[in-house]
């Protein structure tokens, strides 16, 4: 149960204020970019984080399902 909420906001470990999810997005991916992580698990937790939040329909959820590599992502 932890698991999921983690991936919807990662923040919620965090002692202080829970960040908005939109920076935990962006943060996400400039850590999956540093540490070079596979663009298919990066995918995959975006996409839960969206589909907690908002929908996979709307235009950031249709390009990163079209992404190719980290790049795309950013």
């Amino acid at each position: 149960m932890v698991a999921r909420g983690a991936l919807w906001n990662a923040s919620i470990f965090s002692p202080n204020v829970k960040a908005h999810w939109e920076d935990v997005k962006k943060e996400y991916v400039r850590k999956s970019i540093l540490w070079d992580n596979d663009v298919k698990s990066t995918k995959h937790t975006l996409k839960e984080m969206i589909m907690h939040y908002s929908s996979l329909e709307f235009p950031e959820g249709k390009a990163i399902i079209k992404s190719q590599n980290l790049a795309d992502l950013a």
